[in-house]
């Protein structure tokens, strides 16, 4: 349910590109800075060994009867995250006409860990995600959501939605949130990248935004576009005519091994379009849930209004929201990230 850009109707192909200003190319340039290019590649040669292969076939076929006789069935490794134990906590802010809303948490219960969130701002296209934090503390985890109203304001009465994604998890895994924050800056841009200790990969992201009154706003972005990512940073982006304050961005990684290798993936996709607001979906794998959310836009004057599961019982779905608070001078892209667990 889209309940803040009003009715989208069906969608159309994405548009060609337009070329970019030279301010929307400086802000994906400063978006990429620090993320390179990952290439892998691998090569090998193949053995001439024909005068072999019965032999060997016989030795393999007699090492597997061996091996069962001796060992019998070996059980499947067990999921890094127990089927089904991701579930989603929805909590909703107080309904004011405050501009800066207070931060406000769903907190998992007793025992669970937080491993990623998401937001939903109920009240149009200038009310601004600027935080969405995933907490640990000795007396239990949680996800914090704030936001806030840009210069133009909103008319009504407003809030937003929080979701904390918690589960039960092995201690194993080494669950942890590991945070960077920047020095204040009035740059147009800036970002704080949070890379996840070795042998661990993304399981969840946030990013946090102080002091931006409204006019900064926050993106999420990951070093792969591939299956797996190590680190995510919070990108900032200042709206369509600047601001002239400072404000400080903070970026968190919610970081985790998994049992094997596999079991925590990564899906990400972009769409493009000319229209003033778009909202996609973004699925999990067969067998996956949902364990976080991520994404951004690079375009001036656009933000996210909604980052959020479609279900709150072992998600595997998400949906996602933006909108342009201008007139778009041309096509503006939305990428979607989504971290999933089995």
């Amino acid at each position: 349910m889209w309940r803040t850009c009003g009715a989208l109707g069906p969608r159309p192909d994405p548009p060609a590109r337009s070329v970019l200003t030279n301010r929307e190319k400086n802000i994906v340039k400063a978006r990429s800075k620090i993320f390179g290019t990952l290439v892998t590649g691998a090569s090998a040669g193949a053995l001439n060994i024909r005068s072999m292969r019965k032999w060997a076939t016989a030795v393999a076929l007699g090492l597997t009867v061996l091996a069962t006789q001796a060992l019998g069935a070996q059980p499947a490794a067990a999921a890094s995250i127990p089927a089904g134990s991701v579930q989603v906590v929805t909590k909703s802010s107080p309904v004011n006409t405050l501009a800066t809303k207070e931060p406000f948490r769903a907190n998992c219960p007793s025992g669970q860990r937080v491993l990623g969130g998401g937001a939903f701002t109920i009240g149009g296209v200038h009310a601004v995600i600027t935080e969405m934090q995933p907490i640990h503390t000795t007396s239990g985890d949680s996800f914090e959501v704030s936001a806030a109203e840009d210069q133009f304001g909103v008319l009504p009465a407003w809030n937003f939605q929080v979701f904390a994604f918690c589960a039960s998890v092995p201690a194993a895994l080494g669950v942890e949130i590991v945070s960077r924050t920047n020095a204040p800056t009035s740059g147009a841009t800036d970002q704080a990248a949070a890379p996840c200790p070795a042998g661990k990969q993304l399981i969840g992201a946030g990013g946090k935004i102080a002091n931006g009154n409204g006019q900064v706003d926050l993106g999420i972005f990951t070093n792969s576009s591939g299956s797996f990512a190590t680190t995510s940073a919070a990108f900032a982006k200042e709206d369509a005519d600047g601001f002239a304050g400072n404000y400080t961005v903070t970026g968190y990684s919610v970081c985790a091994r998994p049992t094997v290798f596999g079991d925590f993936q990564q899906v990400k996709t972009q769409f493009s379009t000319t229209a003033a607001s778009q909202k996609r979906p973004l699925s999990c794998p067969s067998g996956l849930r949902l364990t976080g959310l991520a994404g951004g836009i690079a375009a001036p004057g656009t933000h996210f209004q909604e980052i959020a599961p479609r279900t709150t019982n072992a998600p595997s779905i998400a949906d996602f929201g933006a909108q342009s608070s201008v007139p778009p001078n041309g096509p503006w892209t939305m990428e979607t990230t989504i971290f999933c667990a089995k």
